[in-house]
């Protein structure tokens, strides 16, 4: 079963909320200024899973489905979630998204950033509707973070021995962070008791490093068709994930010095960015890296299982495996 099928078959029992969300976006990011409107439905176009909208929606209906408050909540980690892309994807000078063209390649970078900008401020209104001051604070913070977590990106680009620990500490701030919050958040709405907001956030932060360590086994493993990008573009940006990690500390030929040589060029060539993802690939930091998303995936279980057994709870029990299994 493909990634979408099986997402779909997940979220069916909230689609009609799902639906709900996607409109309540059109209607709140609308703009008199036609040129930002066709943007940010570019920009939609290829922001993916809505697994952050699902995460939320299914957090709250987990406890109380509150879904009045739910939608805005929903709508606003949704336009964070794509503020982020967009800015990500300029600061990297990414041409693609998942196949498509970013806002950045089609419209400029001037457009792009206007956008994302657009877009934070749009969330503002929305936190407002849901009238709940620990989601005011709930949401500075996550966005404070998520900041904090693309300038540790920058900042630890094109060096060669990060540790581990840095790179936990990347992801989760980057990616981790923003689904916690999404569960946090719906936890929080839903009106659950300090117990399990804590274990809620706890569980999107564990399943939110799984999601990056497979996006960051993707990225060798995959390919341009079934990623929307080609194999090593993290190491076209200087970036070291944990499938190099792995790969560097168990250097047995040399290569570490020629990986390192080539992580600091600006431009590194195709053929040698290809040759750095075979060696990965022949040796067994993949399969390293995904057994470390499968112990993030086993805690984020643990958590769940302080739950009541109920439809959400199985939902998000298996969003885990999906996040470990899916291909793109």
């Amino acid at each position: 079963m493909s990634d979408t099928a099986t997402l779909s078959r997940l979220f069916a029992s909230i689609e009609p909320d799902l639906e709900r969300v996607d409109r309540l976006f059109e209607e709140r990011a609308f703009s008199g200024l036609d040129m930002l409107n066709a943007a940010a439905e570019h920009a939609r176009s290829s922001s993916g899973k809505r697994l952050r909208t699902a995460l939320t929606l299914l957090s709250g209906k987990l406890i109380d489905y509150r879904v009045e408050k739910l939608l805005p909540l929903s709508v606003a980690f949704e336009m964070v979630h794509l503020a982020t892309l967009i800015h990500d994807d300029i600061i990297d000078h990414a041409a693609t998204r998942r196949g498509i063209p970013t806002v950045n390649a089609r419209y400029g970078d001037h457009i792009a950033i206007l956008l994302g900008d657009y877009l934070f401020a749009k969330t503002a209104g929305l936190i407002a509707d849901v009238g709940e001051f620990r989601i005011d604070r709930l949401f500075s913070e996550t966005v404070a973070s998520v900041c904090e977590g693309s300038i540790i990106e920058m900042l630890s680009a094109r060096t060669f021995d990060l540790s581990l620990e840095m790179y936990l500490e990347r992801i989760t701030r980057k990616t981790a962070v923003l689904m916690a919050a999404c569960c946090k958040g719906g936890a929080i709405v839903g009106g659950g008791s300090d117990a399990q907001i804590a274990l809620m956030e706890e569980y999107g932060r564990n399943l939110g490093i799984a999601f990056q360590i497979m996006d960051d086994v993707l990225d060798y493993s995959g390919t341009t068709d079934s990623i929307g990008k080609p194999a090593g573009n993290d190491l076209r940006q200087g970036l070291i994930t944990l499938p190099l990690i792995y790969a560097i500390m168990q250097d047995s030929d040399g290569r570490a010095p020629w990986v390192e040589e080539m992580l600091r060029s600006d431009q590194p060539a195709d053929e040698d960015v290809s040759e750095v993802v075979a060696w990965v690939k022949a040796g067994s930091a993949l399969q390293q890296a995904q057994e470390q998303a499968r112990h993030y995936g086993m805690r984020a279980h643990a958590l769940l299982s302080e739950f009541p057994t109920a439809p959400e709870r199985e939902v998000l029990e298996e969003l885990v495996d999906f996040v470990i299994a899916r291909t793109r």
